[in-house]
């Protein structure tokens, strides 16, 4: 890798902005500057404090309760919180508001003070009038249906900012209002309102040039505090005090009516007992009587289930069946039938006891089957009744379940109507209670406030009144001017080493040396020139010119030292853009070279050439890009400069294939030649940003000088710059700084023999 992508890399590797050395040369070049205007600034504060009296700061101190005290444990009707911190920030800005000023400026006439009698600066001026025409703004852009009671409560005049006095106001009396309120923004702008830490304190301060003044002012101002909470909270008091009794009143007829109608609903529908066991008012009987009869009609049903079963069993078996019918549990459990069914069982028993001890004829025998006999006729005649009654028992049963439906239904529609009826009645009662809560509640507060409406508790007293201030607050002028001009040259300088330090292009040689790690051959001083105007071309031989051509020499000089043992003698000239004066670079370095030694000058940029018109060369006439084509001979294509005694070959009619010429073969083959007839050849290159074409011209010089523009060039295009002739070993031996604007620039500058004395040129 070569030196100088080496030193580039080792500058710029991590850093966006590579931090300079300290700039002392951005000192010394604008430190006229720097003294004149601290210079200034201390004049203007010197004449402003030639009009201002010192100041005096008295301060008292203020104990804004927080548990405000109270003859009984009511609760107040004001509704503020005391223990919430918003509580405190607003006790703070009533004492800042214009309510308290304009009563304290009344109250001590301050009107007639003499530090009242000045004139209102034109900044406050200013400010006022901007807030007075937002106001405007804000009232203009008001909604069209503002409440008309809102209008008429506060008054049209409130609206606009201006109290309403017994309707318009003459010129006279506006004058006065404005002068008053010019007045009160003075004494709210030397009021200082300020609450001690972790306290319930506040200390005010008020800053006058009278020190009596000022602590009358401090004291009045706390006073003024304490005595409008007191008449606010009174009026308060007042004003809720009769509120109450207004709404009271309506409440009693409120009460009273919803009683009346309720009393009046009762008698319509003839309510008289309304609760119930079970607290279910008046559908309570209505629902014991549907649910009664709801379960008897259940129970009803069943029974009709019941018998119904039983007849359909009977007329599956029928009648006569008495085997079959035996077998029916309803008819087999029925009492009677149980009675005769042991008497069966018992007559059975004795003929098959009688039947083994006597024969068939035996009388005994015979008595026994004949009650056998009998018990089984009365059985099935039992059988018979009883299938017999329980047909009977089934309609008996469907006429009573059908009559309890009927019950039923009618119990059903008359609780709809009772519950319609409850819920019209519960309202009512409803109504009334509620009514006569808030006439409770209206009731004892308006007790309470009659009770508490005489007795105001302060919120806030003094714990320490304001004393004449013995010494001012303000510093002596003349430390006041000092100040001055002490921060006002560390401003402005500290101004210029920030814009120095974020500026991305090069405004020193210091710069160059840090962000590119190059050295530095020559800087070229700024000519004064009419806008647009390209600089003369022989200036460096003009007598005017002496200091330019000086710092060219100079520059001819650092070239042919930095150089060596080894001889540069094809030089390209490069810069990053157009419009940095590589051309004119290239040119004068030709000149000062000529001087001395056989040079030549090329116009390599072949797709903007400047040559030929500024040595006044046809175009038509060949140069560069007809010798490497072989369309002209070298003599044709060089012209020699009167002036400087340089030669001078022009780029001729240009080409479309720039590039391609500048990679052939016989480009590399003409440089040979033409090193073996000049001493020096310097070319001037096309900017390396634009094309490529310097990149490969490049490939074909022994040096390469790098023009660059002060306070224009960025830095990272020549960065990247530096980076491609790198890559390509191009042998970079330094950079021109030029366009310096060489004002301001001292023997301290490190690079003042650049800055090259005129009473030491030498003259042509």
């Amino acid at each position: 890798m070569d030196k100088s992508e080496q030193s580039l890399t080792k500058s710029s590797v991590n850093n966006d902005i590579v931090l300079p050395s300290p700039h002392w040369h951005v000192i010394q070049r604008y430190k006229w500057r720097v003294l004149v205007f601290a210079t200034l600034v201390s004049i203007a504060t010197a004449f402003y404090l030639s009009n201002e009296s010192p100041l005096y700061r008295a301060s008292a101190t203020l104990l804004i309760e927080a548990d405000q005290a109270k003859a009984v444990s009511f609760d107040s009707v004001q509704g503020q919180d005391s223990n919430r911190k918003e509580y405190y920030l607003t006790q703070f800005e009533i004492l800042k508001s214009y309510s308290i000023a304009e009563t304290v400026f009344d109250r001590l006439n301050l009107q007639q003070q003499p530090s009242f009698q000045k004139t209102e600066s034109w900044r406050d001026q200013l400010i006022s009038y901007l807030i007075e025409v937002m106001s405007l703004s804000d009232v203009l852009g008001m909604d069209d249906n503002v409440d008309s009671e809102f209008v008429e409560n506060i008054g049209t005049g409130y609206i606009n900012g201006l109290p309403e006095i017994g309707g318009e106001l003459n010129i006279a009396e506006l004058e006065n209002l404005n002068d008053k309120k010019a007045r009160l923004r003075q004494f709210s702008k030397s009021l200082t309102v300020t609450p001690i830490r972790k306290t319930q304190l506040v200390k005010l301060s008020y800053d006058s040039e009278d020190p009596a003044l000022a602590a009358l002012i401090a004291n009045a101002v706390g006073e003024a505090y304490i005595a409008q909470d007191l008449a606010i909270k009174s009026s308060i008091n007042k004003n809720a005090a009769q509120w109450l009794g207004t709404r009271l009143e309506d409440l009693r007829e409120s009460l009273d009516a919803s009683e009346s109608r309720l009393q009046i609903y009762r008698k319509e529908q003839n309510i008289i007992d309304l609760q119930d066991r079970d607290g279910r008012g008046l559908t309570g009987l209505v629902s014991n009587e549907l649910e009664q009869t709801s379960r008897q009609l259940i129970e009803a049903k069943n029974e009709v289930n019941k018998l119904q079963s039983i007849v359909r069993a009977v007329n599956e078996y029928g009648v006569k069946n008495m085997d079959k019918l035996e077998s029916i549990p309803e008819i087999t459990s029925h009492p009677v039938i149980q009675n005769i069914k042991t008497l069966k069982v018992k007559a059975k028993l004795k003929v098959s006891e009688l039947s083994q001890i006597y024969g068939r004829k035996h009388p005994d025998l015979i008595a026994a089957k004949s009650e056998l006999y009998t018990v089984n006729k009365h059985l099935t005649t039992q059988i018979s009744k009883l299938v017999t009654g329980i047909n009977r028992e089934l309609k008996t049963k469907q006429s009573n379940v059908a009559a309890l439906r009927r019950e039923y239904n009618k119990i059903q529609n008359e609780f709809q109507d009772v519950i319609g009826k409850d819920n019209e009645y519960q309202k009512l009662v409803r109504d009334v209670e509620s009514n006569r809560k808030l006439y409770n509640t209206f009731l004892e507060r308006s007790k309470e406030t009659a009770l508490t409406s005489d007795f105001n508790a302060a919120v806030a007293r003094f714990t320490d009144r304001a004393h004449t201030p013995n010494k001012p607050i303000t510093l002596s002028p003349k430390i006041l001017v000092i100040i001055a001009f002490v921060l006002t040259m560390i401003l402005h300088i500290t101004y210029l080493l920030v814009k120095e330090y974020f500026t991305d292009n090069f405004n020193s040689v210091g710069d160059i040396e840090v962000k590119l790690g190059l050295p530095v051959l020559g800087v070229l001083p700024k000519i004064a020139r009419k806008r647009k105007q390209d600089l003369d071309l022989h200036y460096f031989f003009d007598e005017e010119g002496r200091q330019f051509s000086e710092s060219i020499r100079t520059l001819r000089t650092s070239f042919l030292l930095a150089q060596g043992q080894r001889v540069n003698q094809v030089i390209g000239v490069v810069s990053s853009q157009p419009n940095e004066g590589k051309s004119t670079t290239a040119t004068n370095i030709a000149f000062s070279l000529a001087q001395i030694e056989k040079t030549l000058l090329i116009d390599a940029d072949m797709r903007k050439p400047s040559l030929a018109n500024n040595f006044n060369i046809s175009k038509e006439k060949p140069g560069l890009a007809q010798l490497i084509t072989g369309e002209a001979n070298l003599v044709d294509c060089i012209m020699v400069d009167k002036v400087s005694g340089a030669h001078i070959m022009a780029c001729g009619p240009t080409p479309k294939n720039a590039q391609e010429l500048l990679s052939s073969k016989r480009f590399k083959q003409l440089l040979e030649t033409l090193k073996q007839s000049y001493d020096r050849i310097i070319i001037d290159t096309p900017p390396i940003q634009a094309v490529s074409d310097s990149l490969i011209i490049s490939l074909h010089t022994d040096a390469i000088i790098y023009v660059i523009k002060s306070e224009a060039t960025r830095v990272r295009l020549v960065q990247n710059s530096v980076r491609r002739l790198a890559k390509v070993d191009a042998n970079i031996v330094g950079v021109v700084m030029n366009h310096v604007n060489t004002d301001g620039v001292s023997d301290s500058d490190y690079y003042y023999g650049y800055y090259s004395d005129e009473a030491y040129a030498e003259k042509p």
